[in-house]
Protein backbone atom coordinates (compact mmCIF):
# COMPACT_ATOMS: atom_id res chain seq x y z
CA UNK A 1 0.00 0.00 0.00
CA UNK A 2 1.48 3.66 -0.99
CA UNK A 3 1.66 6.53 1.86
CA UNK A 4 -0.25 8.80 0.39
CA UNK A 5 1.55 11.34 2.69
CA UNK A 6 4.95 10.33 1.20
CA UNK A 7 3.97 10.71 -2.50
CA UNK A 8 2.18 14.28 -1.54
CA UNK A 9 5.47 15.43 0.53
CA UNK A 10 7.41 14.09 -2.39
CA UNK A 11 5.36 15.65 -5.61
CA UNK A 12 5.53 19.02 -3.43
CA UNK A 13 9.06 19.02 -3.05
CA UNK A 14 9.71 18.27 -6.70
CA UNK A 15 7.17 21.17 -7.19
CA UNK A 16 9.41 23.30 -4.90
CA UNK A 17 12.71 22.45 -7.15
CA UNK A 18 10.96 23.24 -10.17
CA UNK A 19 10.09 26.98 -8.93
CA UNK A 20 13.96 27.29 -7.96
CA UNK A 21 15.04 25.91 -11.29
CA UNK A 22 12.75 28.58 -12.79
CA UNK A 23 13.55 31.10 -10.84
CA UNK A 24 17.42 30.78 -11.19
CA UNK A 25 17.00 30.39 -15.38
CA UNK A 26 15.14 33.67 -15.56
CA UNK A 27 17.34 34.95 -13.25
CA UNK A 28 21.00 33.53 -15.19
CA UNK A 29 18.89 34.66 -18.22
CA UNK A 30 18.89 38.30 -17.10
CA UNK A 31 22.50 38.33 -15.58
CA UNK A 32 23.13 36.71 -19.51
CA UNK A 33 21.74 39.70 -21.41
CA UNK A 34 23.04 41.91 -19.04
CA UNK A 35 26.41 41.05 -19.72
CA UNK A 36 25.73 41.15 -23.58
CA UNK A 37 24.48 44.94 -22.90
CA UNK A 38 27.70 46.01 -20.62
CA UNK A 39 30.24 43.95 -23.44
CA UNK A 40 28.68 45.34 -26.41
CA UNK A 41 28.98 49.24 -24.58
CA UNK A 42 32.55 48.34 -23.42
CA UNK A 43 33.08 47.60 -26.60
CA UNK A 44 31.98 51.28 -27.84
CA UNK A 45 33.75 53.10 -25.38
CA UNK A 46 36.74 50.92 -26.75
CA UNK A 47 36.84 52.02 -30.12
CA UNK A 48 35.71 55.84 -28.95
CA UNK A 49 39.33 55.45 -26.79
CA UNK A 50 40.72 54.37 -29.78
CA UNK A 51 39.41 57.55 -31.75
CA UNK A 52 40.69 59.68 -29.58
CA UNK A 53 44.00 58.15 -28.95
CA UNK A 54 44.67 58.91 -32.59
CA UNK A 55 43.36 62.02 -32.70
CA UNK A 56 45.76 62.77 -30.18
CA UNK A 57 49.02 62.08 -31.93
CA UNK A 58 47.92 63.86 -34.74
CA UNK A 59 47.11 66.84 -32.84
CA UNK A 60 50.44 66.14 -30.56
CA UNK A 61 52.35 65.05 -33.86
CA UNK A 62 51.17 69.26 -35.57
CA UNK A 63 53.84 70.83 -33.16
CA UNK A 64 52.76 73.65 -30.98
CA UNK A 65 49.76 75.48 -30.63
CA UNK A 66 49.48 78.18 -33.76
CA UNK A 67 48.13 80.78 -31.25
CA UNK A 68 49.86 83.50 -29.74
CA UNK A 69 49.90 84.56 -26.39
CA UNK A 70 50.54 88.21 -25.50
CA UNK A 71 50.57 88.87 -21.51
CA UNK A 72 49.45 92.59 -20.50
CA UNK A 73 49.29 93.43 -16.78
CA UNK A 74 48.63 90.04 -15.72
CA UNK A 75 46.31 88.89 -17.85
CA UNK A 76 46.53 87.01 -20.97
CA UNK A 77 45.02 87.91 -24.32
CA UNK A 78 44.75 86.27 -27.30
CA UNK A 79 45.60 87.49 -30.85
CA UNK A 80 44.79 85.49 -33.93
CA UNK A 81 46.70 86.38 -36.84
CA UNK A 82 44.47 85.22 -39.00
CA UNK A 83 46.32 82.08 -40.80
Amino acid sequence: MVDVDSVLLSVQERDKWRRRMETLSRALEEVQERRRRLEARLRRIKQELSRLRITHAELTNRGPARVPVEVRGGTSTFTFSGR
